[in-house]
């Protein structure tokens, strides 16, 4: 299968940025959200997840509406061809070699998938809870805040996936991380352009 090699253009390799930097700055930050609302530690947090939700709002916009290899229409993480794909990659990876995938497909679309949509999740009930300014005597903002515990107590687990997947195709001397990070202009997905 030869559907494996594509490059990213450039309007989904900032939008990549955007959501790696404000996704683990905030993160990264969480502990500081715990201080009183107002704080500088709480506006902190809070900026940085706001810069997430709109880097999720526009990453779900192209996926609505953007290039065809971006959509969400052409990548459904829940159909049988994807799971059927994300257990033959389990049992390449069990013999120690790597899966060549196209955008989306198996495992590592499984795990993009999981990534957005946690991220997703993060940044709209982190502005739920900004918005909801309500503080914790409030009903829906203690279940907001509960939800938005539960998200972050996943996002370790999706690092792990994502940059430890990263991290084996490069030992394996396929550096797929050179398909989002490098911003020199390549070939992009046939379909799109670099122009962003």
């Amino acid at each position: 299968m030869a559907s494996y090699l594509y490059s990213y253009p450039l309007h989904a390799r900032i939008l990549h940025v955007g959501m790696a930097i404000f996704g683990i700055a905030a993160f990264l930050t969480g502990e500081f959200a715990e201080d009183v609302s107002g704080s500088s530690g709480y506006l902190l947090h809070a900026y940085l997840g706001l810069s997430l939700a709109t880097f999720m709002l526009l990453r779900i916009l192209r996926g609505l509406i953007g290039p065809a290899p971006l959509r969400f229409s052409d990548w459904s993480p829940v159909s049988r061809r994807q799971w059927q794909q994300a257990l033959q990659d389990i049992g390449t990876l069990l013999q120690f070699r790597v899966p060549e995938r196209g955008m989306h497909e198996g495992l590592a679309g499984l795990t993009q998938a999981f990534g957005i949509i946690l991220f997703a999740w993060m940044g709209a009930t982190g502005t739920g809870l900004f918005f909801l300014g309500g503080g914790p005597e409030s009903d829906i903002f203690e279940i907001a805040e509960e939800v938005h515990e539960v998200g972050e107590a996943l996002i370790p687990l999706y690092l792990l996936l994502h940059i430890g997947s990263v991290l084996v195709h490069s030992l394996a001397g396929s550096p797929v991380w050179q398909k989002m990070w490098t911003f020199r202009t390549r070939n992009p997905i046939p379909g799109t352009d670099d122009r962003g």
